[in-house]
């Protein structure tokens, strides 16, 4: 949670005076509600820079919840909330300029117009907020049917996938469990940051 927090703070103004206590508070409070709290708080983090919903995954998993359940769930909720970005805050892109960095509304502006649909892939694949793109697509009045595809395939292949592997490892304990995912995280960022660090400025510099 702190390395995403001090990623989204570099790019984010206004989440500068957020610290990681008050985001694990947060997310706490839904956790209690269940399916119900995994529903509202992935309709937030669409349209928000939160950390992805992923979070919540293994407590619900791990109380009987099918993965393909909590999967269709957070990927319910995602698509509300690129709806809710499409039809309702991208009309208010005052907000959009005066909570993110410049620079990086021109990234996405550069990389929407150069690659479209597949700009939102693009931004599935780094640690960027997921919500720029989708602001910047929603601004851009992308095709509400490619904009809508293109949320349901890219969310919704990362979390179909997510939650498989972690039924495949739903007969060990919360401790086993917690240790695998510290054991996987370590090439994962590895390959994040390969990405944004490599994949994501090339694709920049073709948009330029």
């Amino acid at each position: 949670m702190q390395i995403l927090l001090s990623l989204y703070q570099r790019y984010l103004p206004i989440l500068s005076d957020l610290s990681p206590s008050f985001m694990d508070k947060f997310i706490s409070f839904w956790e209690k509600f269940g399916e119900l709290g995994l529903f509202v708080y992935s309709t937030i983090e669409t349209i928000t820079p939160l950390a992805g919903a992923e979070v919540f995954f293994i407590g619900l998993m791990s109380a009987g919840k099918p993965w393909w359940k909590v999967a269709s769930i957070a990927l319910l909720a995602n698509v509300l909330g690129a709806l809710i970005v499409y039809f309702f805050l991208a009309h208010r892109d005052g907000l959009y300029n005066k909570y993110v960095k410049e620079d990086l509304r021109e990234r996405s502006k550069k990389l929407f117009d150069k690659y479209g649909f597949w700009a939102i892939f693009i931004f599935a694949m780094t640690p960027l907020p997921f919500f720029l793109v989708l602001f910047t697509a929603s601004i851009a009045k992308m095709n509400i049917k490619n904009y809508v595809a293109a949320t349901i395939i890219s969310r919704g292949s990362r979390f179909y996938i997510t939650t498989y592997i972690l039924n495949k490892f739903t007969h060990l304990g919360m401790f086993e469990i917690v240790l695998f995912l510290i054991v996987i995280s370590i090439p994962l960022m590895g390959i994040m940051y390969l990405v944004s660090k490599f994949v994501l400025p090339y694709f920049e510099k073709e948009a330029a």
